[in-house]
C-alpha cells in the first residue's frame, strides 16, 4: 500500500470515528501551500438506485491530479468496503460509485 493511499485510509478512518463526512488525505509530505479546496460534493442516485458522489477539487499546480474515495456500507450485511474513482487534474470531477444496495458512509479526496 502506498504512503499517499495509507495516508488516505487513516484519514478516513478517523473522520468516521469524529463523525465526519468530508476528509482530505494529501501526502503526508505536503507544505501548507499544496493543499487542496474541493466544492461540495454532489450525491447522486444511478440507474437501480446506484448511490454515488462527484467531488471537484482544485490543486495548487495545473498538474495536479486527485481522485475520489468513498467508504460504502450494504444493506443487507453491513459489510463496508471503499471505491475509488478515476484519477483526474485539477478542477475536474472525479465520480465513484457504490455497489446496488448499499450506501456512502465518507466521502474523501486522495491527492496524487
Amino acid at each position: 500500500m502506498s504512503l499517499v493511499r495509507r495516508v488516505a485510509v487513516i484519514a478516513a478512518s478517523a473522520a468516521v470515528v469524529a463523525g465526519g463526512t468530508l476528509c482530505a488525505a494529501a501526502p503526508a509530505s505536503a507544505s501548507p501551500a499544496a493543499i487542496w479546496t474541493c466544492n461540495a460534493p454532489q450525491y447522486l442516485t444511478g440507474s437501480g438506485g446506484h448511490a454515488g458522489v462527484s467531488l471537484q477539487c482544485f490543486g495548487t499546480s495545473f498538474n495536479d491530479s486527485f481522485n475520489t474515495a468513498i467508504t460504502c456500507k450494504r444493506l443487507d450485511n453491513g459489510y463496508e468496503y471503499r471505491h475509488d474513482g478515476p484519477i483526474v487534474v485539477t478542477g475536474h470531477t472525479s465520480t465513484v460509485w457504490c455497489d446496488l444496495n448499499a450506501r456512502i458512509i465518507h466521502v474523501a479526496y486522495v491527492a496524487r
